[in-house]
């Protein structure tokens, strides 16, 4: 009985697996983990960024999650990029803004952080050439402005 038990188990995770493999889709354990079932081709890369504007002007940007917590880096710009994607899109990046610039004030203000007090909260799209040493890591080669935010 327990091998039969078990045999049920493991046909059901391969089941389970190949389905999600078949149908492109992604239900986690059972997933085809998309960042590793595809050759990257792209000699460029391109990622949305947060920027505060400090009073005298100077742009930093907001890469730490400390900084939008409890957002992270993996999963906001990707969901920004949604919005900016969507034909909606204007309307929602410009509701999410205000919300994040007010995010970062309040834990710079709870002393989560150490960053500075900003005035504007700019989104940026950056692209690099992608650097096998990641020497340019720091330089992207090209700088959209996307929207900004100021309180």
């Amino acid at each position: 009985m327990r091998r039969v038990c078990l045999n049920v188990v493991f046909l059901f995770v391969i089941a389970a697996s190949a389905f999600d493999i078949a149908a492109d889709q992604e239900h986690w354990p059972f997933s085809q983990y998309p960042m590793f079932s595809g050759v990257w081709t792209s000699p460029t890369f391109m990622w949305l960024r947060l920027f505060g504007v400090t009073a005298d002007g100077r742009e930093f940007a907001l890469d730490a999650n400390r900084y939008v917590a409890p957002f992270d880096q993996s999963r906001l710009p990707k969901a920004l990029k949604r919005m900016v994607d969507d034909p909606h899109g204007d309307a929602r990046v410009r509701t999410a803004l205000p919300d994040l610039f007010a995010r970062y004030e309040q834990l710079r203000r709870a002393d989560v952080h150490d960053g500075p007090p900003i005035v504007a909260l700019r989104l940026y799209e950056l692209e690099w050439t992608i650097d096998r040493n990641a020497a340019n890591v720091d330089r992207p080669n090209r700088r959209l402005f996307i929207a900004e935010v100021r309180p």
